[in-house]
């Protein structure tokens, strides 16, 4: 049984109200029932972005598998909405893979452990600093998955991703794959 209280709403620099919160906490739990019997947690985050609102959907749903969706609209709800489409939409999109992945994998996934940097564009900001030492503006420790590129383009598409950063099941060999400006996937595959 999906309780709402695993299911976190909150305002960024917004306040979010209790019809709205219900309101969300109810068609979420409508969306996730359909595939599956519980979840670890989701936070829907909104914000303003100049005249509209932004909602950003992130549920873990087990394990290493999160969904990601974010939507904008010139209010609350709509922008709510919009984005619980895109999540069904993966959901419908992946559900097949998502319950073959869970009874492939009973043994728990290898992961190697890696730092996250998001690095400030040095060509976004105008200054006159020394282009060549961008500033870190952020640090985390992510994990690296092994897993086929099939589900590294499922992940892909779940979290929103414009890349990711895997370990191929079959070469044993680190790739990536990418969001290509023209819309198709690329696939970085080095040689030994």
């Amino acid at each position: 049984m999906i309780e709402s209280s695993l299911i976190s709403v909150s305002g960024k620099q917004t306040k979010v109200g209790k019809s709205l919160t219900e309101y969300v906490q109810a068609t979420l739990i409508q969306t996730l029932k359909k595939y599956f019997e519980n979840f670890i947690n989701a936070n829907i985050l909104f914000s303003k972005d100049t005249f509209n609102f932004r909602c950003e959907i992130s549920i873990h749903v087990e394990g290493s598998i999160f969904i990601q969706g974010n939507a904008l609209s010139n209010d609350a709800y709509g922008a709510f909405n919009i984005a619980n489409e895109k999540i069904k939409k993966r959901l419908r999109r992946y559900h097949r893979k998502l319950t073959d992945h869970r009874l492939k994998n009973k043994k728990p996934l290898k992961y190697l452990k890696a730092n996250q940097y998001v690095i400030q564009d040095p060509e976004i900001k105008n200054s006159k600093k020394n282009i060549y030492e961008p500033v870190i503006i952020a640090e985390s420790e992510d994990f690296i998955k092994t897993i086929s590129v099939s589900e590294a383009i499922m992940l892909m598409n779940l979290k929103d991703q414009s890349a990711i950063f895997f370990k191929n099941i079959q070469s044993k060999r680190l790739n990536i794959l990418y969001r290509r400006s023209d819309g198709n996937i690329g696939w970085v595959d080095p040689k030994k």
